[in-house]
């Protein structure tokens, strides 16, 4: 089996540091009880982590009210679920382990997470331990003001072992500075792609499984398969949401997942290592040219504005829904698939498309949120610690619960959709530019229906690239 969000690791520059280091009162040299030295099929080893007696510190988490936060980071007791019991029972080795308390609190949404990081940190307040954030809301400004610690530098955190996550490390650290980083305690959220198996069959289409499998799983493909699913079921010549489709969606945030899965990132960096954009080519207008023919042309697909009315998250149900069988392709965050097991629709899942059949891999943008260390805390070395067990932890008891068990067994419908989800987690991403909200270059050319990447690029590139400046800067002060 393959392991969850390992990437090739790179290379990077390892400098600069963050906060003074207290040392607790008792320390036993002592390795954490795992047997394990070699690195499992998940990417655990023993953390080697040196058993300390914190006396009952209090480990603050702050997050935000949002995503798997909500559902896979806590757990008061074991209650028999699979998932929730990893959770409780990587809590508990952790607390005992180092003689703590974890307790979280959470101000609000998403938005809510930096102006209360702002408040504590111009106080002078250690009032938390550790942060989990947005994948894309206000990053730049935990980092030009300073709120946030330099993972590079952390002490009893080694950045190489396999639960810490290299595409995060590779988009985010710049001049030796790593402000945000996520481990396998940051569990994926990833898009992908429903189809109806009983719509496949009715209208003899390729198996999307198969075309997967032999690398012919492009978005011209589905773009094909999808015109043929699209029907007038009412014969009122009005193709509305009474009808059935080949293929919906949210025309939103989700769109810039189409992007990556063509190979295409927003940011890169350039020689010096110093982020760029890097989509102002031809290969852009042509993805964004793409997507807007499959979606507006020929009545193929039926697409809806962001809308809490239609917001599964919040209790809405889209114009559309997959599970009343009247769309082929479904894109979705993979994250709302345990809406659908009970539902009466018989689905698989597969990865978003490829570019083209040249492409070597599948590729997934990965939207889950970061972890940072306030500049404020009091002993950097107990929550570095903390961090690399919660991490080791979370490798060795949650990612295998979430993946084999919730993924694998309440999800999946079939043995080969589990095979998708190995090679939709095997090929994760982040792309800082989305990261750092300028997704907008994607899902506002195709929400007007009107995309002119070069001209886009060209209006808003001073704000773009004043973003970026920002984020420099912002690493250059540590």
């Amino acid at each position: 089996m393959k392991r969850l969000l390992l990437l090739s690791l790179i290379s990077v520059l390892i400098l600069t540091s963050c906060g003074d280091t207290s040392q607790p009162e008792t320390t036993t040299a002592v390795e954490t009880d795992a047997e394990t030295t070699e690195s499992d099929d998940y990417g655990y080893i023993d953390p080697g982590l040196e058993k300390k007696d914190y006396n009952g510190k209090i480990f603050n988490i702050l997050y935000p009210e949002w995503s798997l936060y909500m559902n896979y980071y806590f757990a008061d007791e074991a209650n028999g679920e699979v998932v929730n019991d990893a959770v409780y029972e990587r809590l508990r080795r952790v607390e005992e382990f180092f003689n703590i308390d974890f307790e979280w609190y959470s101000p609000g949404y998403v938005d809510s997470v930096y102006p209360e990081l702002q408040k504590v940190v111009t106080a002078g307040l250690p009032e938390y331990d550790l942060v989990l954030t947005h994948c894309a809301t206000s990053l730049t400004g935990y980092v030009t003001e300073g709120l946030i610690c330099n993972w590079i530098d952390m002490p009893g955190v080694d950045l190489e072992k396999p639960y810490w996550n290299q595409s995060v490390r590779e988009n985010f650290e710049v001049k030796g500075v790593l402000p945000f980083m996520a481990s396998d305690y940051i569990l994926p959220d990833v898009n992908s792609i429903f189809f109806n198996k009983d719509l496949i069959a009715e209208y003899s289409l390729d198996d999307p499984y198969a075309l997967v499998e032999d690398g012919s799983w492009t978005w011209e493909k589905l773009n094909t398969m999808a015109t043929v699913a699209s029907r007038d079921l009412n014969g009122d010549n009005i193709m509305d949401e009474q009808d059935q489709y080949g293929f919906v969606g949210e025309r939103d945030w989700q769109f810039s997942s189409v992007m990556t899965s063509c190979g295409q990132l927003l940011f890169g960096k350039n020689d010096e290592g110093i982020p760029e954009v890097i989509c102002d080519n031809e290969k852009t207008q042509s993805i964004l040219d793409m997507i807007c023919n499959l979606i507006y042309r020929d009545n193929t697909s039926y697409t809806w504005a962001f809308s809490a009315e239609y917001d599964i998250n919040a209790g809405g149900r889209p114009p559309v829904a997959f599970d009343n069988n009247r769309s082929l392709f479904y894109l979705t965050p993979l994250s709302l698939a345990t809406t659908y097991r009970e539902a009466e629709v018989n689905y698989g899942i597969v990865p978003l498309p490829k570019y083209d059949e040249n492409q070597e891999d599948y590729i997934t943008l990965n939207w889950s949120g970061f972890m940072c260390i306030p500049a404020t805390v009091e002993d950097i070395e107990c929550v570095g610690m903390v961090c690399e067990m919660l991490a080791a932890e979370s490798c060795r008891t949650v990612i295998p619960a979430f993946y084999d068990v919730l993924l694998g067994e309440k999800i999946a419908l079939d043995p080969t959709a589990k095979e998708m989800l190995d090679i939709i987690f095997d090929d994760t991403v982040y792309d800082l530019g989305v990261n750092l909200s300028q997704y907008h270059i994607v899902y506002s050319q195709i929400a007007s229906d009107s995309p002119n990447n070069s001209a886009y690029l060209a209006a808003n590139l001073p704000s773009i690239e004043k973003t970026i400046e920002d984020y420099v800067e912002g690493c250059e002060g540590y």
